[in-house]
């Protein structure tokens, strides 16, 4: 039986992978972009850095409805799966810049081979630590019932939740959308062309993180764009090089450290609580 408000830390080697033989179990409806969702996937991507006593208080605050929680831990990588009686949410930790071993992965730019076509060496390898173990109970969590999954994560936590999705396909598991805020680009054309699963790709106006790796060296973004602006503007759709290019030049001259604050995850929950939204 599930632990209400509960944990189960995994440790250790994982365990032979699950074959998820009620993946025809999950609902299988596409979802659009929700402006509402993705600030609470905001927040629980947020809640994701905490510990798992404090994290129990985001979720309370965040009154969506999710009494359940696990922690999967397996050295610097973590993901948590929350959960209720029809939603699940696997949201993977971001980078801590007092992580030595985060800072690590995130400069692994050499490339090797993912599901289908190249992905980033250093964040698969973050992925590898804990995926057999997030599957495992996702396995176990929707056996027999209707879910709704959707996977979310910031910085490495947004690559992470990529190369997650994309496991997750083919294991033949329905994902309704992938969230990702302030994400680098997690592999190559070929890898980022594959997904099935909507996509959405949330930038905050001029997020560092997510110009990197740079596409010179055949990195590639996955998902659609959704851009917040300087003056709280969520854009979605078609996002115009420069609207961006703008913003950009702007943001040169207003403040100090624009593209490093931008990345904080506070700014993208924030912003995205105000946010007046655009689409084209």
């Amino acid at each position: 039986m599930s632990k209400i408000l509960g944990k189960n830390q995994v440790k250790g080697p994982p365990k032979p992978r699950p074959k998820p033989e009620n993946a025809f179990l999950v609902a299988t409806t596409i979802d659009k972009f929700n402006q509402d969702l993705c600030t609470r996937l905001a927040g629980i991507s947020a809640a994701a850095y905490k510990s798992e006593k404090v994290i129990v208080h985001d979720l309370r605050a965040l009154e969506m409805g999710f009494h359940n929680y696990e922690l999967i831990s397996n050295g610097n990588a973590q993901a948590y799966i929350i959960w209720n009686d029809k939603e699940l949410i696997v949201a993977w930790r971001g980078t801590e810049p007092t992580e030595y071993e985060d800072i690590l992965a995130d400069l692994k730019f050499r490339k090797v081979k993912g599901m289908e076509g190249m992905v980033h060496r250093g964040f698969k390898e973050y992925v590898d630590k804990v995926y057999d173990g997030v599957l495992k109970r996702v396995v176990e969590i929707t056996k027999g019932k209707w879910y709704k999954i959707y996977v979310t994560g910031h910085s490495l936590g947004g690559a992470s939740a990529l190369i997650c999705t994309n496991r997750f396909e083919e294991e033949q598991f329905v994902v309704k959308a992938c969230y990702t805020f302030g994400a680098p680009r997690p592999g190559g054309w070929k890898y980022a062309n594959s997904f099935k699963t909507n996509v959405f790709r949330v930038r905050n106006n001029n997020d560092l993180v997510t110009k990197v790796p740079p596409t010179i060296i055949g990195y590639k973004h996955v998902g659609e764009l959704c851009y917040i602006d300087r003056h709280g503007i969520l854009r979605t759709g078609k996002v115009k090089w420069y609207v961006l290019f703008r913003n950009w030049i702007k943001g040169q001259f207003e403040r100090f450290g624009d593209g490093l604050r931008d990345h904080s995850i506070g700014e993208y929950y924030n912003n995205l609580k105000k946010a007046t939204r655009i689409h084209k």
